[in-house]
């Protein structure tokens, strides 16, 4: 009696037949790939985004990207993180056209504590993290992406450049030279509010 050994069944493999499916135009497939991957490129819209509207507007186009682009996923990364390239890039082009726009203000969102000095505790860290926020409406709209990119979505320089389209050293002179303008414009303001404590009567 012959005995038949099926192949594993990899999540990779699956993986392949869905894009290639999507990519093709299955219906199906692409209504899968839509659920699977929405709520993903909704977060990273909102990350990059402050306008919860402006975040949709840009989520629904980035997610379209994805879909048209299905069938040149080759399997090197998780759907997830070859998605999230096309997402970053849509969302930063989004917000790149809507800049133009003098009635758009656009305010990049971030996790900026761990660009700041020591931890605080209590308010005193609540109080630092919305200083924060605003700095980042100091930087230049180059340094304020690769920041968000690093520190937000926490890619990698090397993948920065990529989705950047930016010189691996340029990205690494933005990083620094963002980090540097934001320690000191926070620097300043606890020195000045240091000063404004002991001159209190």
């Amino acid at each position: 009696m012959m005995v038949v050994v099926k192949e594993p069944v990899y999540e990779g493999t699956e993986d392949l037949r869905l894009m290639r499916l999507a990519g093709a135009g299955d219906c199906r497939a692409r209504r899968v790939l839509a659920h699977r991957l929405a709520g993903r490129v909704r977060r990273i819209a909102q990350r990059l985004l402050q306008n919860s509207t402006e975040a949709d507007d840009a989520s629904q186009t980035a997610l379209i990207e994805i879909l048209k682009s299905a069938s040149s996923f080759n399997g090197d990364s998780s759907i997830e993180r070859w998605s999230d390239r096309i997402a970053v890039r849509t969302v930063i082009r989004h917000a790149r056209e809507q800049r133009r726009r003098p009635s758009h203000p656009w305010v990049y969102k971030v996790d900026t504590e761990s660009l700041a000095a020591p931890r605080r505790e209590g308010r005193a860290t609540e109080q630092i993290a919305r200083d924060l926020q605003e700095y980042l409406t100091a930087l230049s709209s180059q340094r304020r992406e690769v920041l968000v990119l690093k520190h937000a979505l926490e890619y990698t320089v090397d993948e920065i450049a990529e989705i950047t389209g930016a010189p691996v050293g340029t990205v690494k002179d933005r990083l620094i030279a963002a980090r540097k303008q934001i320690r000191k414009l926070i620097q300043r303001d606890i020195a000045i509010g240091a000063r404004n404590r002991e001159n209190k009567p």
